[in-house]
């Protein structure tokens, strides 16, 4: 046991180019404590979404396993679509909104973020869930404000979807970035968030932002699959409820879509994030990472920012 630990723990130091401590003059299992603490500390401060090593058994053999993973910090990332769509019609900021078109097309038809107007998405059924409300309260008319927020949601998102949907936008990505010419501190805001989404774009024209969670963000080391289950069984927040595109950002139906996602997600403990585990058994270690998960939830966060921007302007 003592040497697999180390022939492991050597593997493990070189694929991350971590300092070794020679720990090997005190007594079994002290020596261990002390080298896996020292890897730790080394790990926490230079490896980027490092999250923890553990030690696992497999027959006779002991190994180390690293787990790398974003960390989102139950951030919802909702990409609203109702200021988009009045910057489509505003004439200073028409050029920059096809800019930015483009990259929620890409996000929507190569990442894969969930519309809220389909009806598999998680918002789905949130917004539904408004409009019963509102028409099972007898006390309110036709005229009123909770319904005219929720017919623009269903209004406005059914036309967004389609343009948000149309291939062309990825045709005209480049063009749009390279031809656009910032008028004001927010183009430049927006052309630089364009820049990095088609610069990822470049660089992983088909990865899906589900390529590296795995349910209940577990990974059965015992075989070499994924382990069987039942999706009734799930006991994290999973990620297509914290990545969506949705209406706007503001308003009744707004804050009571964030108020119903907040309630629901304090009956978790756990959130699903993307994970990369390595395996230091003496095989092949894999040149797996995060880097591209890393790049698409910020391209999420600044999107979100700069169409709730627009809506103050």
């Amino acid at each position: 046991m003592e040497r697999d630990f180390y022939k492991s723990l050597s593997q493990m130091s070189e694929h991350y180019n971590l300092s070794q401590s020679d720990h090997k003059d005190f007594e079994f299992p002290y020596n261990i404590s002390l080298s896996l603490n020292h890897c730790r500390k080394q790990m926490k401060t230079s490896i980027k979404n490092w999250q923890d090593i553990k030690l696992e058994h497999k027959g006779n053999c002991l190994y180390f396993v690293s787990e790398e993973r974003i960390s989102t910090g139950m951030t919802l990332y909702y990409i609203p679509v109702v200021p988009l769509h009045n910057m489509l019609h505003h004439k200073k900021y028409r050029k920059t909104a096809q800019m930015l078109l483009s990259v929620c097309t890409y996000l929507y038809r190569i990442i894969d973020i969930p519309y809220y107007r389909q009806e598999a998405s998680y918002l789905f059924w949130l917004y539904e869930m408004l409009s019963d409300w509102i028409d099972q309260d007898e006390e309110l008319d036709e005229n009123c404000e909770y319904k005219k927020q929720l017919q623009q949601a269903e209004l406005i998102g059914d036309i967004m979807e389609q343009k948000i949907a149309s291939i062309n936008n990825l045709s005209f990505f480049q063009q749009r970035v390279t031809s656009f010419k910032a008028k004001d501190s927010f183009d430049v805001e927006c052309l630089n968030l364009a820049n990095k989404a088609f610069s990822l774009y470049s660089k992983f024209p088909e990865e899906r932002i589900y390529r590296n969670i795995h349910f209940n963000n577990n990974k059965d080391f015992s075989n070499d699959d994924e382990f069987d289950y039942d999706e009734n069984d799930e006991a994290v927040i999973s990620m297509d409820k914290y990545i969506s595109f949705f209406a706007d950002d503001r308003g009744w139906a707004y804050q009571s879509i964030i108020d119903s996602v907040n309630n629901e997600f304090n009956e978790y403990a756990e959130i699903q994030e993307p994970i990369v585990f390595k395996v230091f058994d003496g095989k092949e270690v894999s040149d797996n990472s995060l880097d591209f998960e890393s790049e698409v939830f910020e391209i999420l966060n600044q999107l979100a920012g700069i169409l709730g921007d627009f809506s103050s302007l």
